[in-house]
């Protein structure tokens, strides 16, 4: 077994760097990537096999004999703890290449000590029991202590101490650790107290060996050195120490000061905000996702057992957040649903829905990770991290990449069709299924929200008491359960009078604007859908989640200038003969089906997109018609509104 467990060790290690090289260089072929990717993340520490390698051979001291036994068995343990968390976690159940890596890892730990252990035994029959003595703490500190005095060679504390234990050894142990972090629990705070500790502890060892070299470089022509040697190692020390300086001014310091908020409890993004709806059905998620927003996501799943969706309006936050959100998310097998923002770590929480939505003015953004002071090699290992989390959802490659130029500063919204193709949604939705309303906690903030729009300022101005009869009607529908349709239908009776008021006396020139604005929503709605279509027509469709914002803000607009402008001296009817003379050219200009629907909609509600077409088409041929017949028409069609 000892024969075997060190050929294992040393064959495990090349073919681990051979995979990590490949992975490195962009060659690793794909396949390869989903078999040995959970693995090298697992057991990128090469010293987890380098030591029981070196300790199984005939020339190592009992006493490293003894470090690596005991070394063998905090892996094994590590190995154990491990395993019993994937064993909790269905999602990594779900990903045979994970369990092979976790497979793999628990046979070499428990292979490493078994030959370990055999070697220790067989080393005591034959030398008897080793003596238990701080000798192999005193050789170490005498060496450590050797060389903080400088009186080691200068070749060895230059090569071996700064570049292999101040250096190579301390960046390992930091992408080790970081590796190992990637696939455990851990959360952000306790993330953010380990990463502080790995900086404290890579610069103690960073001065460690830097004093080291001094010492000995000015202790070197003593020794019969050369004395230009000594010379170009301090000069090499010097600008090695200014860089330090500079990464710490720019990279270190910002970084420590960002993980000592956040391990504190004072993260600089602040908590995300829930709510429930009154039915308990839909979560609703505002604000970034700071530290502690796993915390109150899991609270809040707790106490909503009937929750089905989770409705997200977030800029970001933190991607450890984000992770462990998705995971719960995912794992509830939950709908995800945006009718707002979605950006940056926001994304890693909508990916993870069963079934994704959002409306067509939707913001859904991506752009590379960011900190505070990365460096770009930080960066490159983040953006890997993402870019495996991307393609875990599914999502093509040519998508990844785009996402992957996008620098942390800029963001890309892709359209609707782009998300839809690149799967990013599954469906489009038209803003009825989750109201944005119950975001608002209080009648005061329904009240504040209406107070906000110009338009409700007109409602108000028209018609005093108007906004705070529709912020009590809001409160009480939204405290009731009620659903957005439902909100919507009961506003827009509330506000019906003074809206028909201002469409029935509105003057040629707003008619004539009002036919081209609807002609156009009537476009950008059957580009969306039929359905969509067929709800403007109704008057159920939400614009200001559907429409360009070009559009919406052009509706808004209008509207005031209608509330605001002189009534009309001369209106039409449809029963007047000025009507009938005028709709019979405008009859001629439709085709026979066009006609037919125009005469009777609903018979029509099961076929939106002969609605939308008619209509369309209608007002289209209104537009083209002389100005006494068109406005003579429109004036007629607002009066039997």
């Amino acid at each position: 077994m000892i024969k075997f467990t060190r050929i294992a060790n040393l064959s495990l290690m090349i073919l681990l760097g051979l995979v990590l090289l490949l992975e490195a260089t962009g060659r690793l072929p794909q396949r390869l990537v989903t078999l040995f990717g959970p693995w090298t993340e697992l057991m990128a520490l090469p010293i987890i096999h380098l030591i029981p390698w070196y300790a199984l051979n005939d020339t190592a001291k009992p006493r490293f004999l003894r470090f690596a036994r005991g070394f063998a068995a905090i892996n094994l343990m590590l190995a154990i703890a491990l395993s019993a968390r994937v064993i909790s976690n269905p999602d990594l159940l779900n990903r045979p290449p994970f369990m092979m890596g976790m497979l793999l890892m628990a046979m070499f730990a428990l292979l490493n000590f078994l030959g370990l252990n055999q070697k220790y035994k067989h080393l005591q029959l034959a030398v008897g029991p080793l003596p238990k003595q701080p000798a192999r703490l005193t050789a170490w500190g005498a060496y450590m202590m050797a060389h903080w005095r400088g009186q080691l060679p200068l070749a060895q504390s230059f090569w071996v101490n700064g570049f292999g234990i101040g250096s190579l050894l301390a960046a390992l142990m930091v992408i080790g650790l970081s590796r190992l972090l990637e696939v455990t629990d851990v959360s952000l705070r306790m993330l953010a107290a380990i990463n502080i500790m790995g900086f404290v502890i890579s610069g103690m060892l960073w001065l460690w060996a830097i004093t080291g070299i001094i010492r000995s470089a000015s202790k070197h022509a003593e020794r019969g050195g050369s004395g230009w040697v000594a010379g170009l190692t301090m000069m090499l020390v010097f600008f090695n120490a200014l860089a330090m300086l500079l990464s710490t001014l720019s990279s270190y310091l910002p970084q420590m000061k960002e993980y000592a908020l956040i391990a504190t409890g004072h993260d600089s993004m602040s908590t995300v905000v829930i709510s429930s709806t009154p039915k308990g059905d839909i979560l609703s998620l505002r604000g970034t996702l700071g530290e502690g927003s796993m915390a109150r996501f899991a609270a809040a799943l707790e106490k909503s057992p009937k929750v089905k969706t989770i409705s997200l309006n977030s800029p970001g936050g933190r991607l450890r957040e984000a992770q462990q959100m998705a995971s719960l998310l995912k794992s509830r097998q939950l709908n995800t649903y945006v009718e707002g923002e979605c950006s940056s770590a926001c994304t890693y929480v909508f990916l993870a829905g069963k079934d994704r939505a959002a409306t067509p003015n939707a913001h859904i953004g991506f752009h590379q990770p960011s900190f505070p002071g990365v460096s770009d090699t930080t960066l490159a290992i983040a953006s890997s991290g993402m870019e495996k989390y991307y393609r875990s959802a599914n999502l093509p490659d040519d998508f990844i990449q785009r996402v992957l130029e996008i620098k942390p500063e800029g963001m890309w919204y892709p359209n609707r069709e782009e998300l839809l193709k690149a799967r990013v949604i599954t469906r489009v939705s038209l803003g009825s299924e989750a109201n944005s309303l119950f975001d608002l906690q209080s009648r005061d903030e329904v009240f504040a929200n209406l107070s906000n729009s110009s338009i409700w300022r007109q409602y108000e101005r028209h018609s005093p008491g108007k906004m705070n009869e529709v912020a009590d009607l809001i409160w009480n529908m939204k405290q009731q359960g009620k659903d957005q349709l439902d909100i919507q239908d009961a506003v827009k009776t509330a506000t019906r009078d003074i809206y028909l008021r201002a469409l029935k006396s509105a003057p040629d020139d707003l008619l004539d604007e009002h036919a081209q604005l609807l002609s156009e929503q009537l476009e950008a709605a059957r580009h969306i859908s039929p359905q969509a279509c067929g709800q403007l027509i109704k008057g159920r469709l939400s614009i200001h989640r559907t429409m360009p914002e070009e559009l919406v803000k052009r509706d808004t607009a209008l509207m005031e200038k209608m509330l605001a402008s002189s009534p009309r001296s001369v209106s039409y009817y449809m029963g007047s003969k000025e009507f009938a003379r005028s709709a019979s050219k405008l009859q001629e200009r439709l085709s026979p089906l066009q006609r037919q629907v125009t005469a009777n909609l609903a018979a029509y509600d099961d076929q939106p997109m002969f609605q939308c077409d008619a209509i369309l088409s209608m007002y289209r041929n209104i537009l083209r018609m002389q100005d006494t017949d068109r406005h003579i028409i429109l004036s007629a069609l607002m009066q039997a509104k």
